[in-house]
């Protein structure tokens, strides 16, 4: 039950740090000029759909990951999208 526990506080504690790192994402992206925002966009739709294929044929990485990834790839897309908007 131990190991249990220990793996329950890392993924809440992972959790915690991603959400951090989101938020210093998100400050980071409202600052940014209009401009590079596009560049940013583009960029990282290139970047995800390279790290999906590789998430999908690697033989370790259960569909739970590529459909997580996917969310929230889908997410930073759509707050790029929503400050490019705004510029």
């Amino acid at each position: 039950m131990k190991d249990l526990q220990e793996a329950t506080e890392k993924i809440c504690e992972l959790k915690g740090e991603l959400f951090a790192v989101q938020a210093l994402l998100d400050a980071m992206l409202r600052v940014f000029p209009p401009e590079a925002i596009s560049l940013i966009a583009s960029e990282f739709e290139q970047a995800s759909e390279i790290a999906r294929v590789t998430l999908i044929n690697h033989a370790r990485v259960g569909e739970s990951v590529v459909s997580s990834f996917d969310l929230h790839a889908t997410n930073m897309a759509s707050n790029l999208q929503q400050i490019q908007a705004r510029g």
